[in-house]
């Protein structure tokens, strides 16, 4: 990320099974120590071995909106627009050509793409319904929240499981560093697919309870990142986006600033194929290179906000590449997630980023993000006073 211009927070909104709201909502969400993960409603989860998810509130969902609007845009785009317009309401930031906003997603509106799907393979071509059709492709959230909000600046979506939200995060901040908006609204957003979907992962083995080697379920459902008893994640669904400005821009138009996002970095690490890897010396660690960027020493930090989503795999491999970064300092800084309490999406990178914000009490705090594939991501908030 570029250093020519200096980048904060300036707001935030969240749509999660948690809450819906602002910072408030957010902080909290701090303070909650009772997970959010409740049994499924939305459909039957019968014959599953895995009931939890974390589910929004749809009444507390369609009340910010009337029925006509709530009528055109699809329920993915209903979290996305109400975090919007949540983080711009408050940050009180204008919209407009000065405005950006970057999408990050795992699975876009994959409700509305299955029953396009659906449609065609009942009825053939007459089945395909144009109606249906916009939300087939992953920028369908972006389009209909740029809309909605007045946003005319750049419009980016970004898709990588896992680090959805953390890698929007980092876009939007370079978008903002080099120039190309003044602010940028960044985030993620997914929705609960239906139970297909949800049948398939469990019959892959990819949710809690996962699968032993001889086939066995692995302990009892729940989400526990890095507990020694983790045995996969739990789904969530929501959004979250927070407001990303030019520091001096914001200084200007008198807003409050939350934080200042120091450095963000993002890069592969090759792995083999469909697997986590043990741990390996990493030379172009996104996480050391942030802290470097950001001049901020490991010792100082004062959190970690951690990927971790009850894969045992991933949650282990990602505590060996922070043991390897922060050395000694992750004894006293375990990482933390939240993913606990509102289930596994592509808006709880995002959440994390602004949960960070507003938790900086004891120094600067990192938010690392690691997907399976190898993509990891880092970055590196601290207080807005001085430098």
């Amino acid at each position: 990320m570029s250093a020519s211009r200096r980048v904060v927070v300036t707001g935030m909104g969240t749509v999660s099974a948690a809450g819906i709201g602002g910072a408030d909502t957010v902080r909290a969400l701090l303070a909650r120590r009772e997970s959010a993960l409740r049994p499924l409603r939305a459909f039957d989860t019968g014959g599953l071995p895995g009931h939890l998810a974390g589910e929004v509130d749809d009444d507390a969902l369609d009340a910010l909106f009337d029925r006509d609007a709530a009528r055109r845009l699809s329920r993915i785009c209903r979290f996305t627009v109400a975090a919007c317009r949540l983080a711009v309401e408050d940050a009180r930031v204008d919209t407009g050509p000065s405005l950006g906003l970057v999408v990050g997603t795992e699975y876009g509106d994959f409700r509305s793409s299955g029953e396009f799907a659906t449609g065609y393979l009942k009825r053939g071509p007459s089945g395909l319904s144009p109606m249906l059709f916009p939300g087939t492709v992953m920028n369908a959230m972006g389009a209909a929240a740029s809309i909605a909000i007045g946003a005319k600046g750049p419009t980016v979506t970004v898709n990588q499981a896992t680090v959805a939200g953390e890698i929007a995060l980092a876009r939007g901040a370079a978008l903002v560093a080099r120039g190309h908006a003044d602010a940028v609204l960044a985030g993620g957003v997914d929705e609960l697919c239906g139970p297909v979907y949800q049948r398939l992962a469990h019959e892959l083995g990819v949710l809690s309870p996962m699968r032993k080697p001889d086939g066995r379920r692995n302990g009892v459902e729940g989400c526990r990142p890095y507990m020694p008893d983790h045995n996969g994640p739990v789904l969530g669904e929501g959004a979250t986006f927070v407001v990303l400005e030019d520091r001096e821009i914001a200084r200007a138009r008198g807003a409050a600033i939350v934080a200042e996002l120091r450095a963000a970095r993002w890069g592969n690490i090759p792995v083999a194929p469909h697997t986590a890897p043990v741990a390996r010396p990493d030379p172009r660690s996104a996480l050391r290179a942030s802290l470097a960027d950001a001049g901020v020493a490991a010792a100082a930090l004062g959190a970690c906000w951690g990927a971790g989503n009850g894969d045992p795999a991933l949650d282990d491999w990602e505590l060996a590449l922070l043991r390897g970064d922060l050395a000694a300092r992750l004894d006293l800084l375990p990482p933390r997630s939240l993913t606990a309490l509102v289930g596994q999406h592509g808006g709880v990178g995002a959440l994390r980023g602004a949960a960070a914000s507003l938790d900086l009490g004891a120094g600067p705090a990192v938010v690392h993000g690691l997907a399976r594939g190898g993509c990891r991501v880092a970055l590196v908030l601290a207080s807005p006073a001085g430098r």
